[in-house]
């Protein structure tokens, strides 16, 4: 008798786990699995779930899709030099993507260079240069500043005036995403460019034995940091805002399959017109980024670059051998980490209650309503 609505109940979890994978990646649930579990999933799930597998899936292209937002993973391949994709399994051991509640053992601040001049290679350094624009492997950590309360503040009390109940949220998109690098180059010293598109990174390094990492220069991003780097290794920060003051504009072709070449391929028209115009610009864009990358570190952006529009995995190096040792992965966990940080940081699960991003948000709201949030019900200017 009681079949039916236990069924119901199991349609109705498998479509919310469905739904939460495709809005906050395979993390949604994996870091409630057991360990072994969900390391096998994170095997088979790795990547943004775009399009489908083409032609028999044994090899790396067959999960690389050429979609109209870019270059996407949508399965178990990592990028290399001049975006080749390649399995992760063949370039990594003990890949996991289980990084949600991961939390590091020591935590230094450093700052951003003062200048435009980053320090160049050294002869005979080996330069790798990875991209990484969103992964969906959010940290616990985060950090913000007071515009960012504001903003939180706002959609609290506009929520709030609207059913008289509202969440503050926990500020999910202010926290870090974890982007891993394998390095497999072993015959030289490795310079590593490590370049944000938007938002707070962790770049976190796995090196196979005998790679050795000469310098990190991490660009782009409003926050950066750099996990399982070896103390001495220097580091050197340039965030978005510090190379728009600089003059410095990163800029990349677009892949085949973009929705721009759909116009600029279409039918002659305004649209047409408009995009033959836009493309004059984005050469102008990709020449001028190419020039300042080749004079900073000695070769060219686009064709060095590691990194797809979607992923989670660059490489830095070749494809190991059968006889060949892999990176092996290390985790944030117990890590040490190098980063730069806004006015307020913390690590979810160790904040004083009420001090967190929730607490300070529900706070700000709650004095601007003079102590009761009905008040807010009522007009209360905000």
């Amino acid at each position: 008798m009681i079949r039916g609505p236990i069924s119901m109940l199991i349609v109705g979890a498998v479509m919310l786990a469905g739904l939460a994978v495709v809005m906050k990646g395979p993390q949604a649930f994996t870091r409630y699995l057991p360990e072994k579990l969900a390391t096998a999933i994170d095997g088979g799930m790795i990547g943004t779930f775009d399009g489908a597998v083409k032609g028999s899936g044994n090899r790396a292209e067959d999960y690389l899709d050429d979609g109209t937002d870019g270059l996407r993973a949508h399965g178990r391949i990592a990028a290399m030099s001049g975006n080749r994709p390649v399995f992760i399994s063949d370039v990594i051991s003990g890949y996991s993507t289980r990084v949600g509640t991961d939390i590091p053992a020591e935590i230094t601040m450093v700052r951003p260079i003062s200048g435009c001049r980053l320090t160049p290679p050294l002869a005979g350094t080996a330069v790798g240069h990875v991209t990484a624009a969103e992964t969906g492997l959010s940290l616990s950590l985060l950090t913000y500043n007071d515009y960012d309360l504001a903003d939180a503040v706002q959609g609290f009390v506009d929520a709030y005036r609207k059913s008289g109940m509202a969440s503050p949220g926990e500020g999910t998109g202010l926290a870090y995403q974890a982007y891993d690098v394998a390095v497999t180059e072993t015959r030289a010293p490795v310079y590593l460019v490590l370049e944000t598109a938007r938002g707070n990174r962790i770049w976190n390094i796995h090196l196979a034995p005998g790679a050795r990492i000469e310098r990190v220069i991490l660009l782009g991003g409003d926050h950066a940091g750099v996990a399982n780097l070896d103390p001495v290794v220097p580091v050197e920060i340039l965030p978005a805002d510090a190379l728009a003051a600089c003059g410095i504009d990163p800029y990349y072709p677009l892949n085949p399959g973009h929705r721009f070449f759909e116009v600029l391929n279409g039918d002659s028209g305004t649209y047409k017109s408009d995009a033959e115009a836009k493309l004059v610009v984005m050469k102008e864009r990709i020449t001028a980024y190419n020039t300042w990358f080749r004079d900073s570190f000695g070769v060219l952006a686009d064709e060095t670059r590691a990194g797809f529009d979607g992923s989670t995995v660059s490489v830095v190096g070749p494809q190991p051998g059968e006889a060949e040792p892999k990176a092996v992965y290390a985790p944030i966990r117990g890590s040490r980490i190098r980063m730069t940080q806004d006015s307020y940081f913390e690590i979810r699960g160790q904040v004083a209650e009420g001090e967190d991003f929730a607490g300070r948000v529900k706070a700000i709201a709650t004095s601007f309503a003079f102590g009761d949030l009905k008040n807010l019900r009522q007009g209360v200017a905000f």
